[in-house]
């Protein structure tokens, strides 16, 4: 019973699995206060105060929202590790966990729409090839002998 609960949790982190590679699709940080990134995107002052402020309400939302998913595995934890399994109250339990992280991916997902709303979807897409780049580069950084990665070079 307990092996189905788990199988049924791998699930449903691989149906989330797209909403978080979209969300990885974005630079992490405030970039727009990037001197290269800013110029290379041709952001304005307007700009870059529409994506702080929408970066900070964003931010305030991850971390009640981060709280709760906390919190609700808390409480799902709690309840597979009781000596009598409740398997009622278990599926109960993970399914507010689920809705949490749900609304967790929603709010990362909305952030990037409101990315693309205030830069338009030329300088969107542009940024999102800045961010691959510096991704590729930095794996480019650690690749060959796994057991001693190469240093960044300064």
């Amino acid at each position: 019973m307990l092996r189905k609960i788990v199988y049924g949790m791998i699930v449903l982190i691989f149906f989330a699995t797209p909403v978080l590679a979209t969300a990885q699709d974005i630079m992490p940080g405030k970039w727009w206060y990037n001197p290269q990134i800013s110029k290379e995107l041709n952001l304005n002052q307007d700009e870059k105060e529409s994506l702080e402020q929408s970066f900070r309400e964003s931010r305030r939302n991850l971390i009640g929202i981060k709280s709760r998913v906390e919190r609700e595995q808390f409480e799902l934890d709690n309840l597979l590790e009781d000596e009598k399994m409740n398997e009622e109250a278990i599926k109960k339990q993970f399914k507010k966990l689920e809705s949490e992280r749900t609304k967790l991916s929603e709010e990362r997902f909305n952030f990037i729409m409101k990315i693309r709303s205030i830069v338009g979807k030329e300088r969107f897409q542009k940024m999102k090839m800045f961010h691959e780049t510096a991704r590729r580069d930095k794996s480019k950084r650690y690749m060959g002998n796994s057991r001693h990665p190469q240093s960044p070079k300064k």
